[in-house]
């Protein structure tokens, strides 16, 4: 089995864990491996999908953009908002602040609001739309590649989840070093390895290609040619641990080396992962196991296809719904993706599996505003 070589260090020394067979709604299956490199400990997809269909989720299915724009409009900054203007504020010089995929311009909105000239890019039209139209921000449509060589005057540049999404962060972070002025600082925020018991179920996710400690971000942000001037960790802030960082242009690059004590850390950390998530999937099964016959899922994301992989739900569902209109009519294994309208239009008295961890509360209110029954809305972490 050929495993990709270490995007940090380039050693190929990867260590599969744990592997994974998705039902990609709209994309076909993708077979994918997760682990560590032996040589300098960074986790990362070791078996990863291929370009083509990594870029054909992003553009089709995963672009982040915005269903309800009044509501975008009048909302206050949240919690991920708050710390990276906060660390912002602390840290970097005012100026211009851009975000490399920046979806809608929703962070870029309360960071103009703060004083800040904004700037940023996505590479989805869509949203590049939807940015000047819900907040009046003219962003540009492309990555960091095509967009970031256009820049040296950059007082921030602003990675906000985004690295764990990159095939190659490093490049990404190169690019940032050379758009921004010379008391500029890069700023970003990535999951943690940290703190295993405290992540949910399929913390290993399609569309996450790495998984930092403090020890494989710092080493990755001095390969880039920047020094760290303070981390955060939250272990509470989001559905898992999360790592903030702001960091200033160094004296030069540092080659990543070889880093056993990490490599011992990160090995702890995944076999005490592993433990955990093998025990939710087993609770989650098992609560499938209690509701008999056919049922519906709602949700044809990512989790979906974890759960097809991880429990014997696949052979018992009778449609899958979305309220995403990018996704209707689409297959996701054998089944055709269909709207809520379509299935509240059916009335029938089939139980609906809600496949979302994050937003599970919201959708059984919806489902029961929508005149779903209490006794076939099925809550699978409540």
């Amino acid at each position: 089995m050929n495993l990709d070589p270490c995007p940090l260090c380039g050693a190929a020394a990867a260590v599969e864990v744990q592997a994974q067979q998705l039902k990609l709604a709209g994309l076909g299956t993708a077979d994918l491996g997760f682990g560590y490199c032996a040589s300098c400990g960074h986790i990362y997809q070791v078996r990863r999908a291929s370009d083509d269909l990594l870029a054909a989720h992003y553009a089709s299915f995963s672009n982040y953009t915005c269903f309800d724009p009044e509501a975008a409009r009048k909302a206050a900054a949240g919690n991920l908002t708050k710390r990276l203007l906060t660390l912002a504020e602390a840290r970097a010089p005012k100026g211009i602040a851009y975000e490399v995929g920046c979806a809608t311009g929703y962070h870029l909105r309360h960071f103009r609001e703060a004083g800040w000239e904004v700037g940023g890019c996505d590479p989805s039209p869509k949203a590049v739309a939807q940015a000047k139209e819900i907040f009046g921000i003219a962003i540009d449509c492309g990555m960091d590649r095509e967009t970031l060589p256009g820049h040296d005057d950059l007082a921030l540049v602003l990675f906000s989840h985004v690295l764990e999404h990159m095939v190659d962060p490093l490049a990404a972070l190169k690019l940032a070093h050379g758009a921004l002025r010379d008391d500029g600082v890069v700023l970003l925020e990535v999951p943690c390895a940290t703190a295993p018991h405290l992540v949910p179920p399929g913390w290993f996710a399609f569309e996450h290609l790495h998984y930092f400690t403090q020890a494989s971000l710092t080493a990755l942000l001095a390969a880039a040619g920047f020094a760290p001037i303070e981390f955060r960790i939250s272990l509470k802030a989001e559905l898992y641990p999360v790592i903030a960082a702001v960091a200033g242009k160094s004296a030069g690059p540092v080659v990543p080396k070889s880093d056993p004590l990490a490599v011992a850390q990160s090995k702890d950390f995944l076999e005490r992962l592993l433990a955990h998530d093998d025990a939710l999937w087993r609770r989650t099964a098992g609560r499938l196991d209690t509701i008999g016959g056919p049922v519906y899922v709602w949700g044809a994301g990512v989790h979906t296809a974890q759960l097809f992989d991880r429990t014997p739900l696949y052979s018992r569902v009778k449609g899958i719904i979305d309220r995403d209109a990018q996704k209707r009519g689409i297959r996701m294994g054998d089944h055709t993706v269909i709207g809520p309208e379509d299935f509240f239009g059916r009335r029938e008295d089939i139980p609906v599996v809600i496949s979302s961890f994050a937003a599970e509360a919201q959708i059984a209110q919806s489902l029961a505003a929508a005149g779903i029954a209490e006794r076939n809305i099925v809550r699978l972490y409540a």
